[in-house]
């Protein structure tokens, strides 16, 4: 089954609901904007949102740390050397509550309130993963009265615990499960303003499913069963890459994926980093093309000096009409991999996953194989021991991961793989050691506006999240 692939229609009705409005008397009413819509009229608006924020600066704070991108300017140039000030984490803060989760649980409330039991189902994956990718970046975050705002005048949320946090995400995909196979209700049903998967209920319980592994997968260093509910719950998952959770963007003006836009609007900022181009080379990697750009750099008597690799120029993930992948069938595999192999020592069929995993990523990405380079870079029998093995896994999902939000990030905390030196410059006051960060400060509004709620106002970068032991 092919997800449905629509542009993005922003309206500025939908976001005008959901940010609200002073109001002095009847004089102030808009009789062109309506004083309420159903659930499905704010969806389009609210997966926008979370593909704008996990697209953007998730790929981005994930790609400088992981050596997929090298920051050469501004602020990307601090962060690429761990300096990460509180205020650089403002706009994601802002992109994930304001543009993303807040419109989500709107969603949410008004499907509960109209009986759209297939909408609550499929709102509460997306809140899922966006409360889990947050938890990831910072920790402790706010969850259970941070909408309060919305209906209580709440705008001082407290913070809810990392463990807690990835207990709320396990429970609501539970529940979208639950009610994703249920009856659709009375409400309008779920249907094309889903810009993702055009009400296929399927879909979404696939999707569920398969955020479950990989939720599951993050707590292997704290939770002895964590290899063996994510694998319990592939069966069920997505099965191909047609089936990939994804956000697909359009080629106008106001459709265009946010990789794209930071290209145009900020060109010269990031660009490909030596160590992720050189990984490629030294494999012969069929993706290289589809992922590299180098342009030649030469002096004025036309001899070439230098190549870099550019970002701003067009690549698979980079253009304007590019994916924004949350979960793909490939990264099933990859945990699939990783779970046999850790949790049953059974190599074979880790070796048999991980062969599936390359395949579908060459397949997604340049549409065909490469069977010599599968069965090299799959080869699992005849290293020496499973840290070695291990390593082979995460190098290949180190590559076909790239751009997929936070994950290759996650899986360093974890896994200790890549391999990666730290960058030269990278000791600051909030990273001594020079390491790479394990997580990152709390935003500077949060701080100034919420400061007694706030856990860490003065972070060590080296701190260690309870998933991260």
């Amino acid at each position: 089954m092919k997800t449905i692939k629509y542009k993005m229609i922003l309206g500025i009705t939908s976001l005008a609901i959901l940010t609200g409005a002073c109001e002095f008397g009847d004089t102030n009413v808009n009789p062109a904007i309506p004083a309420d819509v159903s659930a499905q009229a704010i969806v389009p608006a609210a997966q926008a949102g979370l593909a704008f924020a996990v697209g953007g600066e998730m790929v981005r704070i994930s790609g400088l740390f992981m050596q997929q991108f090298e920051g050469i300017n501004a602020q990307q140039f601090d962060n690429y050397q761990y300096l990460v000030k509180a205020s650089d984490m403002d706009g994601v803060w802002r992109r994930v509550y304001h543009n993303s989760l807040n419109p989500l649980v709107t969603v949410l409330r008004k499907a509960q309130d109209e009986d759209s039991k297939h909408t609550e189902g499929m709102v509460k994956v997306l809140i899922a993963h966006g409360i889990g990718s947050l938890s990831d970046m910072f920790g402790d975050v706010p969850y259970n009265d941070a909408f309060e705002g919305l209906t209580e005048n709440n705008f001082f949320p407290t913070y809810d615990e990392q463990e807690d946090v990835y207990t709320t995400v396990q429970t609501l995909l539970d529940e979208a499960i639950m009610a994703l196979e249920g009856d659709a209700g009375a409400g309008p049903a779920l249907g094309a303003d889903d810009l993702m998967y055009g009400g296929d209920t399927d879909a979404w319980i696939r999707v569920a499913h398969s955020l479950k592994a990989k939720y599951y997968m993050h707590t292997s260093k704290v939770d002895a069963d964590a290899y063996s509910n994510a694998l319990s719950e592939l069966g069920d998952g997505i099965s191909s890459n047609a089936e990939d959770f994804e956000f697909i963007f359009g080629s106008g003006p106001n459709e265009a994926n946010p990789q794209y836009q930071f290209s145009q609007d900020r060109g010269g900022n990031i660009q490909m980093d030596d160590t992720f181009v050189r990984l490629m080379l030294d494999l012969d990697d069929p993706r290289y093309n589809a992922f590299v750009v180098p342009i030649l750099q030469e002096d004025d008597n036309g001899v070439v000096v230098d190549t870099v690799f550019s970002f701003d120029v067009g690549t698979y993930y980079s253009m304007i009409n590019s994916p924004v992948v949350y979960m793909s069938y490939a990264e099933m595999k990859f945990i699939e991999a990783e779970a046999e192999l850790m949790e049953n020592g059974d190599i074979t069929a880790a070796e048999v996953a991980l062969q599936d995993a390359i395949t579908a990523s060459l397949s997604k990405i340049i549409g065909s194989v490469d069977a010599a380079y599968v069965v090299a870079n799959s080869d699992l029998q005849s290293l020496t021991d499973d840290e070695a093995r291990l390593g082979q896994i995460m190098t290949q999902k180190y590559i076909a991961l790239y751009s997929h939000g936070l994950e290759t990030w996650t899986d360093f905390r974890r896994t200790g793989f890549p391999d990666l030196t730290p960058v030269s410059g990278g000791n600051n006051a909030f990273n001594l050691n020079g390491e790479i960060p394990r997580r990152l400060p709390y935003p500077q509004t949060e701080i100034d506006l919420n400061s007694s709620n706030v856990p860490i106002t003065s972070p060590d970068f080296q701190d260690r999240f309870w998933w991260d032991q």
